[in-house]
């Protein structure tokens, strides 16, 4: 399972990248993964409410490649679930992360 967490917007409009393997991980941890991912429920999470335009807003899009066809989702700071924000802080939180900025 892979998950891909891009991130853009903002003052500056870079666009960041952030990927987690769960084959770099130890096995422990890649099962702590597996159950960040089975909470953040990516798959049945509903479409956001149109949020207000906000010049400088953060925006995210997560992709999560695993069995089946990928899942692509779309948010803004506003809009962003606490259980899909729980699942990014975690993966910001681990060192097998790999990071990218886009130009």
């Amino acid at each position: 399972m892979k998950l891909t967490i891009r991130r853009g917007g903002g003052l500056a409009g870079m666009v960041a990248q952030t990927e987690l393997d769960d084959r770099s991980l130890p096995k422990t941890d890649a099962e702590a993964f597996a159950g960040e991912v089975a909470r953040a429920n990516l798959h049945e999470q509903p479409e956001p409410a149109a949020a207000k335009p906000w010049p400088d807003a953060q925006l995210y899009e997560i992709l999560l490649e695993a069995a089946g066809p990928p899942i692509s989702v779309h948010y803004t700071d506003e809009t962003l679930p606490e259980s899909v924000r729980l699942l990014v802080a975690w993966v910001d939180g681990r060192p097998e992360r790999v990071e990218s900025i886009e130009q």
